[in-house]
């Protein structure tokens, strides 16, 4: 099959380039211009009436730029030859073009929600420029398979239309990987470096090189349809069907991409009200310090007990190791991971270990270091039956994480049990009351990110990273490790019977593995199958015992999931409670997913489009707090976080309030979800400042905050060295709306 047209390609190469800068000319004015003007008209008050009118001008802005550069493409086509007049081939040429573009806005702005979504797991940072490749390609691929076969339906008997079709996925798809992999080589950061003007001029080269490639295919294909022009070209009736079909496409496409949104947010688990920890021998006074007040109204609130008083600070976890400048833990070969397996291989009657991933590298992972936790108390077991009369339980609860590759959900949990039982570890020992569970959350769309580790009842771990080799640390593995930087806190006490009840919440809503008498870890996919949902009873009595003070420190246990928001209410009344300074430490810092289309004009993201807690540094700004901010700089995170940025400062500024806010890139990888208040309240869990976090269908969270001053001094002294080392967030003046 002939793919290049007859005729000259460098003569139709440069109509096509032409057809393209016009088309980009067109969009940019109207994304940058018209929609403002648009956008004026809406009052202030109504923001939903200017996010729905900003994302239909932005949409109509983009199908109006293509659709232009598609009419004007079509001297560049051999429609002639199919006996079209110029006027009939420049309106078919250039509906093919902008019809497919405002089709695809929708689902590929999702694309980038759900990208940014998933990027709070390992493997999402692990692909880095893979994924922004794979997305580049797609989108383009994507868009030239459907214009290609529209324009064919419009042109060419519907038999024939494949051919187009096919010379435009491989046209568009081939520049898009170009282009994909040079972005992924430079960076986000190089590539929005240059500001607005040296943005419009990537855009530029890239958008010809893609039309005039991607078409070049196109009209290869189209000639090669049209061998006998008489019986090949599309009749009246084909036409008509074709443009009629496109408009209601292009009419239901927005509406539909909601309801879909809407839809794979849905998740079949129990709709079951989280349940009310026992908290008998511990009696809480209300705190006085105003920061434990505001958070404490709220973890209290609706009769739930209080636990936060009598506990100890037990020490914090460092990925991918702690360093003298600011801990004086001492490192190890697997840094945090060599934490938790200590804290489980010395537990006495249970284990409860909730983590979102838990990566399959079987023999050399973190996973085999936390199931070589999980073998060392098996042992000890086995050496002192006499010391654990009750027998021990393990349990261990997976987030059903996605794996793209394989389009599969959660099969984490066979990458756990098999690295439990590559350790030597049964999964159930009857003589001994020996028992290991595994589980994987039955919610996807979204799915659960809570990460905690909870021992005997009264010893209570939570992390941000997840069981992947990112976190560990790059020298003692050999440069197998990432070096990615997260945090962790462990403390002891009655807060720790609140992570228990939360644990147990993420377990009746997970499906249990149940597998076949005799499994290896070689036939755990084909001798284990998910289950039912897992029953959240204690065999041991850990979650009824008596609470007992373990020290003086005040710890809350704050949890969200769908029904439940006290982690993002108590969040918010902390931050609203600051007086004198607010230090974030955050791998995410996204406006509402929306935001997104602010890379078409920055007037479309408003404070409307804030999510809660950035509300709350406004409110704090205007009291008179400074606020630092160290934040993850590359991928589509990094994308996002300029955003969220851009729109904050835009903000301050308007309040005359931008003295009070500074931003840094991280200086190394950063996955750290954390936060200190007043050098005295600090957060440490899960929860990103991000749009998957913070809606009422978002991802389950966990996070813990505390008034210890021994976790407020280490974090401070975190902080503080990163402080000296990070960049500064610059953002380019057509991000903040000032122009260039």
């Amino acid at each position: 099959m002939r793919l290049l047209p007859r005729h000259d390609p460098l003569s139709q190469g440069w109509r096509l380039a032409l057809a393209a800068l016009a088309g980009l000319l067109l969009g940019a004015l109207l994304a940058r211009g018209a929609v403002s003007v648009v956008l004026a008209l809406v009052p202030p008050g109504q923001p939903y009436v200017r996010t729905l009118v900003g994302g239909l001008s932005a949409l109509i802005s983009v199908t109006l730029g293509f659709g232009l550069a598609g009419g004007l493409s079509a001297r560049a086509l051999p429609l002639a030859r199919l006996g079209l007049t110029r006027g009939q081939a420049r309106l078919r040429a250039g509906a093919a073009a902008g019809a497919t573009a405002g089709l695809l806005v929708v689902p590929v702005g999702g694309l980038m929600g759900l990208a940014g979504i998933y990027q709070g797991g390992l493997l999402g940072d692990a692909l880095g420029g893979t994924q922004l490749v794979g997305l580049v390609t797609a989108a383009c691929a994507l868009y030239g398979l459907v214009s290609g076969g529209v324009l064919g339906l419009l042109t060419v008997r519907a038999g024939l239309a494949w051919r187009p079709a096919l010379g435009g996925l491989l046209g568009f798809g081939a520049a898009g990987l170009l282009g994909g992999s040079l972005l992924a080589w430079r960076g986000v950061p190089d590539l929005l470096s240059g500001g607005g003007w040296a943005l419009l001029l990537v855009l530029a080269v890239f958008f010809v090189t893609l039309q005039v490639v991607g078409d070049l295919l196109i009209s290869g294909g189209i000639a090669a349809a049209a061998e006998h022009p008489e019986r090949d070209a599309a009749d009246d009736r084909q036409v008509k069907l074709t443009l009629a079909a496109l408009g209601l496409a292009l009419l239901g496409g927005w509406g539909l991409a909601e309801r879909a949104v809407a839809f794979v947010q849905s998740r079949p688990a129990p709709s079951a009200p989280l349940a009310v920890p026992l908290a008998a021998g511990v009696d809480c006074a209300a705190p006085t310090d105003p920061l434990e007040l505001a958070v404490w109204r709220v973890t209290t609130r609706g009769g739930r007990p209080d636990l936060s008083c009598g506990n100890a600070y037990l020490g914090m976890l460092h990925t991918p190791n702690p360093d003298p400048a600011f801990s004086a833990a001492a490192p190890t070969p697997h840094g945090a991971y060599d934490r938790l397996a200590a804290q489980i291989a010395g537990a006495r009657r249970e284990v409860l270990y909730a983590v979102m991933e838990w990566a399959d590298e079987p023999g050399r992972g973190p996973g085999a270091v936390i199931a070589g936790g999980v073998a060392a108390l098996y042992r000890r077991v086995q050496a002192d039956p006499a010391a654990y009369p009750d027998g021990v339980t393990v349990r261990l609860a997976l987030g059903n994480f996605p794996v793209t590759a394989t389009l599969e959900w959660g099969p984490q949990v066979y990458a756990a049990t098999r690295d439990l039982l590559a350790a030597g570890v049964p999964l159930q020992d009857e003589r001994l009351g020996w028992r290991v569970e595994v589980a994987n959350y039955a919610g996807s769309f979204p799915h659960s990110h809570a990460k905690l580790l909870v021992t005997d009842g009264v010893d209570l771990t939570v992390t941000g990273f997840n069981v992947g080799p990112l976190h560990l640390p790059s020298g003692p593995t050999g440069g197998y490790g990432g070096d990615l930087r997260d945090l962790g806190l462990r403390l002891r006490g009655p807060v720790a019977r609140d992570g228990l009840n939360v644990f147990d919440d993420l377990w009746a809503r997970s499906r249990v593995l149940a597998c076949a008498p005799g499994v290896t870890p070689r036939s755990v996919r084909a001798a284990c199958q998910t289950g039912g949902l897992g029953v959240p009873e204690h065999p041991q009595g850990t979650d009824r015992q008596p609470l007992t003070r373990a020290g003086d420190v005040r710890a809350f246990s704050l949890y969200r999931r769908e029904g439940f928001s006290a982690a993002d209410e108590a969040l918010v009344a902390a931050l609203d409670a600051a007086q004198g300074s607010i230090e974030l430490l955050h791998v995410s810092f996204s406006m509402n997913v929306r935001c997104n289309l602010a890379l078409l004009n920055p007037r479309l993201c408003t404070e409307g489009d804030a999510l809660p807690w950035m509300r709350a540094l406004v409110r704090a700004a205007a009291r008179g707090v400074q606020i630092r901010v160290i934040l993850h700089e590359h991928s589509l995170l990094g994308l996002e976080n300029r955003i969220g940025l851009a729109s904050l400062r835009r903000e301050l500024a308007a309040r005359g309030l931008s003295g009070r806010f500074e931003a840094r890139w991280s200086p190394g990888p950063l996955h750290a979800k954390a936060g200190l208040i007043d050098r005295r309240l600090l957060t440490v869990g899960s929860q990103n400042l991000h749009y998957s976090s913070w809606t009422p269908r978002g991802l389950n969270e966990y996070t813990v905050a505390t008034t210890a001053p021994a976790a407020a001094a280490e974090y401070a002294r975190l902080f503080g060295w990163l402080w000296e080392q990070a960049p500064p967030a610059e953002l380019p003046g057509w991000l903040l709306g000032g122009g260039e």
